[in-house]
């Protein structure tokens, strides 16, 4: 049983403050190569990220600041049980507004709270062998008859953290644990320091810049934004280069994809060494990178582009409650404020509409409160908004249930529905109506409740129809999706006589595109209610050429590779998440020796060098099959105003293309 009793934990909470201040230990916000202190551990088990899964904030959001109602999550959020703090009779919040204050300046309060942390649970293991798996640490763990709640190994360092759901778990653990030999390793184990709150730890920070450098270049940056309109303000943070012609905007993201590719060649160089005669080859022919970078694609639209948009329930820079928009920054950033996306052009028309409508709503008709994430207080998380090019208008109402009753969430869920029925909602449109009543944020959780319309959107793409539900990943710009697939389909080089592996398929997108130009197309995804979609998408453009697995690629690959071993012309194609292949299927993918070209979509491609490496590198015991080279690559702008485009990379097997590169036997 959780321990979440205030009373009970008291003494445990004030020991771990005082150790938070007075523990020699390597606190997570020092942990190379972590983003913050944000997400200081791995579940256990770590979940299969699936293309079917919302890849728009996993792999396509312009910045973390727009995916705001999921991206800016601190861990002990992720962490925490759906118990409210209990508020008086009169349902007076003064109690909790002065928590909220007292929590922007203790980073540790969130140890106070009724809601479950395991971070009260944290012990740090030391002495780690150098060389380990992160899946190697895991099974020891479980080996040990341990019962491990969260995982953190960091990269090339001798120490991780692991946290409990409880304090004799975490005791076992540590008198387990503590002189244990493992790969010849004596290990240490010990109470760890829980996070600070990256909120409270960044204003904070904030505060005492202020104080101390009162006019260093920092803080006068920040007061000079902090001065500007506040519609400014949220353009710089959520298209950051909105104010540049989009020629300039081309040529910073073409510059950023080169030295990427240089960086990449670079990593090659160290990691595959019977590389290093062909890489020679390939610099001086590509200007110091591994393969030929085409002209960057750019987006045949620059305004309104987006049909899905995540926006965040909260407080706007004047205090207004329950202001719907997006926030001006990071919850580690020290932001929860909410801005209107009025100002911002790369939002259709018909999304904004609904912003306002929803807004009105939960203004002036529901009397629930915005969600804190602070104190885990109020109700309204978010509102997710699709849109399609042919008419479809899609909302779903994120919302914490906390105590209400089944009563009172159905008589909100009719309220919902009527104003956009027949209330001052309807002249927005509205296609489809959802609400979705997860206490957290669960990534991957189908927990949305069909209150109004249709049940999908549909889109045309390339010709063809697609089917789109509220959770489905389909590309956020739908014209520059078409150049992306389009590209993808020259670059797979595919003929009547091809047949394609959509690896990781999802809903079947790329597939479904390619279909018509080839002989057959056979979809992989793990997700059943993906390939359910994929299915009907299929059937709705009548194509019979296409068939799908659900299952696990490293799983179904022999099997589909052993029934194509009469195919000479075999393409694969991936397009995953923001995280990239998990590394059982690249070693899967080059197993199959038919499989002559692969075709690499990347949306973070520096999250996904791993599996770059992985495709090149020599043959082992792990690593069978004859090994691929990167042939072309090319940038997609599918997100104008931002940072961010995609990444094609062409891979092909090393003896076609690589002519110092000898075939070992025993490859396969």
């Amino acid at each position: 049983m959780w321990k979440t009793n205030r009373e009970v934990l008291g003494e445990r909470v004030q020991s771990l403050k005082i150790m938070a201040s007075q523990v020699d230990t390597v606190p997570l916000a020092n942990d190379a190569p972590q983003q913050d202190d944000e997400t200081p551990t791995e579940e256990v088990p770590v979940p299969m990220v699936t293309s079917s899964q919302t890849k728009e904030s996993a792999e396509c959001e312009e910045t973390a600041v727009e995916d705001s109602a999921t991206s800016s999550q601190t861990e002990k959020e992720k962490e925490s049980k759906d118990v409210a703090p209990e508020l008086n009779e009169t349902g007076d919040q003064s109690a909790v507004k002065s928590s909220a204050a007292e929590a922007e300046s203790d980073p540790y309060h969130y140890l106070t709270r009724e809601h479950f942390t395991s971070e009260i649970f944290k012990i740090e293991i030391k002495n780690l062998p150098r060389h380990f798996g992160f899946a190697q640490l895991k099974k020891m763990l479980v080996n040990l008859q341990l019962k491990p709640k969260k995982v953190k190994a960091v990269n090339r360092a001798t120490y991780a953290f692991v946290t409990f759901s409880n304090e004799e778990d975490k005791e076992e653990a540590l008198k387990v644990l503590d002189g244990h030999k493992w790969k010849g390793q004596i290990l240490k184990a010990k109470l760890a320091k829980p996070i600070e709150d990256p909120y409270a730890k960044s204003v904070a920070l904030k505060r005492s810049q202020d104080e101390s450098e009162g006019d260093s270049k920092e803080s006068k940056r920040r007061r000079e934004e902090e001065s500007l309109p506040v519609e400014e303000r949220l353009n710089n943070s959520v298209t950051p280069l909105w104010k540049q012609p989009y020629e300039d905007q081309l040529e910073i993201k073409q510059n950023n994809t080169i030295e990427f590719l240089r960086h990449l060649t670079k990593m090659l160089q160290k990691n595959v060494g019977d590389i290093t005669p062909w890489l020679a080859q390939q610099r001086k022919k590509h200007n110091g990178m591994a393969c030929e970078l085409e002209p960057i694609k750019p987006s045949p639209v620059l305004e309104n582009y987006r049909n899905k948009c995540e926006f965040t329930v909260g407080k706007s820079v004047d205090g207004i409650d329950k202001t719907v928009g997006f926030r001006l920054g990071s919850y580690r950033g020290g932001q929860v404020s909410v801005v209107n996306p009025s100002a911002c052009s790369h939002v259709c028309p018909a999304t904004k509409a609904i912003v306002a409508a929803f807004q009105k709503y939960i203004q002036t008709e529901s009397s629930l409160e915005s969600y804190g994430q602070q104190m885990h207080t109020g109700h309204w998380r978010m509102l997710l908004v699709r849109t399609s090019m042919i008419g479809g208008r899609m909302a779903a109402a994120f919302m914490h249930p906390q105590n209400l009753s089944k009563e009172a969430i159905e008589e909100e869920k009719v309220k919902l529905r009527d104003f956009f029925r027949e209330g001052d909602g309807k002249s927005c449109g509205l296609t489809s109506l959802y609400i979705n009543l997860q206490p957290e944020e669960r990534r991957g959780d189908n927990s949305y409740s069909h209150l109004d319309g249709d049940e999908y959107i549909n889109e045309d793409l390339l010709n063809l129809k697609f089917r789109i539900s509220p959770d489905a990943f389909f590309q956020v710009n739908t014209v520059a999706a078409e150049v992306l697939y389009t590209t993808v389909g020259d670059w797979a080089e595919a003929t009547p006589s091809t047949t394609v592996l959509d690896i990781c398929c999802g809903t079947g997108t790329i597939g479904i595109t390619l279909a018509k130009r080839v002989m057959k197309v056979i979809g992989i995804e793990m997700n059943q209610q993906a390939v359910n979609d994929a299915i009907y998408n299929a059937k709705t453009n009548d194509l019979s050429n296409i068939e799908y697995t659900c299952g696990k690629a490293e799983d179904v690959l022999p099997d589909i590779m052993n029934d194509l071993k009469d195919c000479e012309d075999i393409v694969g194609i991936v397009d995953p998440p923001r995280p990239g292949m998990p590394p059982k299927v690249l070693q899967a993918v080059r197993r199959c020796a038919n499989l002559r070209r692969l075709v690499y979509v990347s949306c973070n491609p520096q999250n996904a060098i791993n599996n770059f490496i992985d495709l090149c590198r020599p043959v082992s015991n792990r690593n069978k099959g004859i090994p691929f080279r990167p042939v072309k690559a090319v940038a997609i702008d599918l997100f104008p105003h931002t940072k961010h485009c995609e990444l094609i990379i062409l891979f092909e097997r090393a003896d076609k293309v690589d002519s110092f590169y000898t075939v070992p036997d025993g490859a396969y």
